[in-house]
C-alpha cells in the first residue's frame, strides 16, 4: 500500500523545486533529491513531471475553490460585505501562506501547453463569474452602481491578482491581511474619489 504521506513529501518538494526554476527547468532528479527519495520511489506515486505539476497546480486551485463561498442575504446572514472581505481575508492567507504556490500559479502556470492554458483560464473564469454574482447582488441591494458587471469583474480580478503578487512575492515585509481586504473592498465600492468631495458634472 502506497503511503499518503510519501507522495505528499514528494509533491512538496516538487512544489519547491517548480517554484525556484520553473516548470521547464526543474528535472525529476531536482525533485528526488529534494524528497530524498530514489527514481522507483517518485515512479511509484507519478508516470512524469508533467503529472506531478498537474497535480500541484490542482491541489492549488481546489482548495482556492474552498475560500470562496458564495454570497448570501437573508435574515441573520452576516452582512454581504462581511462575507466579502471574509472571502477576500480566506483568498489573500492562503497565497500569503504559500508563497511557493503563489508564484507557480502567478509565474510558472501559463504558457506550456494548449491543455494547461485552458485549465487556467476556466479557473480564472470562475473566479470572475464569482465576483460578477457580488456585483450583481450589489446592484440589486443598491450597493454598486449600474455597471458591466462582467467586464467590472475582470477589472477586480486583475487587482486581486496583483495585491496578491505583491504581498507575497514582492518581500516587502508583513502586511496586515484584514487592512488590504478593506483596502479592495473600498477602492472596489468607492474608487479613490475623496468622500468628503462632491461630485462635478463637466458636461
Amino acid at each position: 500500500m502506497l503511503k499518503k504521506n510519501r507522495r505528499e513529501e514528494i509533491l512538496s518538494a516538487a512544489i519547491s523545486a517548480f517554484s525556484n526554476k520553473g516548470y521547464h527547468d526543474t528535472s525529476i532528479s531536482d525533485i528526488i533529491e529534494k524528497a530524498g527519495i530514489a527514481r522507483g520511489t517518485f515512479y511509484l506515486y507519478f508516470e512524469n513531471k508533467r503529472q506531478i505539476f498537474d497535480s500541484v497546480l490542482d491541489n492549488l486551485i481546489v482548495e482556492l475553490d474552498h475560500c470562496i463561498k458564495k454570497i448570501e442575504v437573508g435574515q441573520g446572514l452576516p452582512n454581504p460585505i462581511d462575507q466579502l472581505k471574509a472571502n477576500l481575508i480566506r483568498v489573500l492567507t492562503l497565497f500569503v501562506e504559500n508563497p511557493e504556490l503563489t508564484r507557480i500559479l502567478l509565474r510558472h502556470a501559463t504558457g506550456l501547453d494548449s491543455e494547461l492554458d485552458q485549465k487556467i483560464t476556466e479557473f480564472y473564469n470562475n473566479w470572475a463569474y464569482r465576483i460578477e454574482e457580488a456585483i450583481r447582488l450589489g446592484i440589486k441591494m443598491g450597493l454598486v452602481r449600474e455597471c458591466n458587471s462582467k467586464l467590472i469583474s475582470y477589472c477586480i480580478l486583475g487587482i486581486i491578482k496583483e495585491v496578491i503578487e505583491y504581498i507575497t512575492l514582492s518581500r516587502n515585509g508583513k502586511h496586515d491581511i484584514s487592512t488590504i481586504a478593506d483596502e479592495l473592498i473600498n477602492f472596489g465600492l468607492y474608487g479613490l474619489k475623496n468622500p468628503k468631495l462632491p461630485l462635478k458634472n463637466n458636461s
